[in-house]
């Protein structure tokens, strides 16, 4: 991958207003403080048409014409991915994909790693306000260092597939991981520049067979909509995506990790406590999001179950694609 080129990956819902708020925005940064650097996005698309926005041809217009470069997949292109280059049976890694979405995201690293050869990307969700000029972070990606932003009020968000790499790997795993993170900071993976070396344990039979096993595919929902799994249970299982790329990348990256100020630069949800930024409540005048909203990166994380993002991120994509003359 060329010095200055960014790839960006993730799996966005469909070619709507947030996708192309959140590919503007990030893609604007990265531009206005190096115009030299090529950025690339990989995205698959859901298309999850689910309370989609009226006029959202007008945005998949916009996607389509505004000079991105991006390359498309599908979810049947990870299941074709993992078939031809593994042989396995089709049946069986749809049924895993089901059970458990994440497991795309980890195929998409997989396959920029070996097959496109890349080295690094970083992982960049759709819910995400850039409230800052970005240049370290820039700085950062092209230097191919681990971009890691905390999560100060769950500080084991990452941390649910410890014992499973401990029993893969041994407990230099774990005892690597304390060296490289001796405060044990929860590592948010909705923001996350990773270092695809990470993937090389993967890349034979027995190895991608290994990474495939590693996850619990226990449902938190049956196929009804009726919520199987609550509390810890849950929590253990959908934080499985962000344990495996938080420890992994974490102890397996052979660059120095660049973590995020947690003081300025950190995650928050709208509840809890934490000693750096105290008590969230919901009468901040933000609807909880006030933590959240101080901070130079604010992800609007948690579970909307059908509700759509909270007005306080709405209001704000809709402001920033006033202010660019796109509404």
């Amino acid at each position: 991958m060329k010095e200055n080129k960014i790839v960006i990956a993730n799996a966005y819902r469909y070619k709507g207003k947030q996708s192309f708020f959140a590919m503007h925005q990030i893609q604007s940064k990265i531009k206005e403080y190096r115009p030299d650097v090529e950025v690339e996005f990989h995205i698959m698309w859901d298309n999850n048409f689910e309370n989609a926005e009226h006029d959202r041809m007008y945005w998949e217009n916009l996607i389509n014409t505004s000079g991105f470069n991006i390359v498309s997949y599908d979810k049947q292109f990870f299941s074709d991915y993992v078939v031809s280059a593994y042989d396995l049976e089709r049946d069986e890694i749809n049924k895993r994909l089901k059970k458990f979405f994440p497991l795309y995201h980890v195929l998409m690293g997989h396959y920029l790693r070996r097959v496109m050869l890349f080295d690094y990307y970083l992982i960049y969700d759709d819910d995400i306000l850039i409230n800052y000029d970005f240049k370290d972070v820039i700085d950062a990606m092209l230097e191919k260092k681990p971009v890691m932003i905390t999560e100060p009020y769950h500080i084991n968000c990452d941390k649910s597939m410890v014992d499973v790499f401990k029993k893969e790997f041994g407990i230099q795993f774990v005892q690597k991981y304390l060296e490289k993170n001796p405060n044990q900071y929860g590592f948010n993976a909705g923001f996350q520049g990773i270092d695809l070396r990470m993937y090389d344990e993967f890349i034979s039979a027995s190895g991608f067979i290994s990474l495939l096993n590693m996850f619990n595919y226990s449902q938190v929902f049956d196929e009804n909509g009726n919520q199987l799994l609550h509390g810890y249970d849950r929590t253990i299982i959908e934080t499985q995506q962000q344990s495996f790329f938080g420890l992994m990348n974490t102890v397996m990256s052979k660059n120095e990790l660049h973590i995020l100020d947690p003081k300025t630069n950190y995650v928050a949800p709208t509840f809890g406590y934490c000693d750096l930024h105290g008590e969230i409540t919901k009468d901040d005048g933000y609807n909880g999001w006030g933590v959240c909203l101080k901070s130079k990166i604010s992800h609007f994380i948690g579970h909307t179950e059908g509700r759509g993002k909270p007005k306080e991120f709405l209001d704000r994509v809709d402001l920033y694609l006033k202010n660019e003359g796109f509404i």
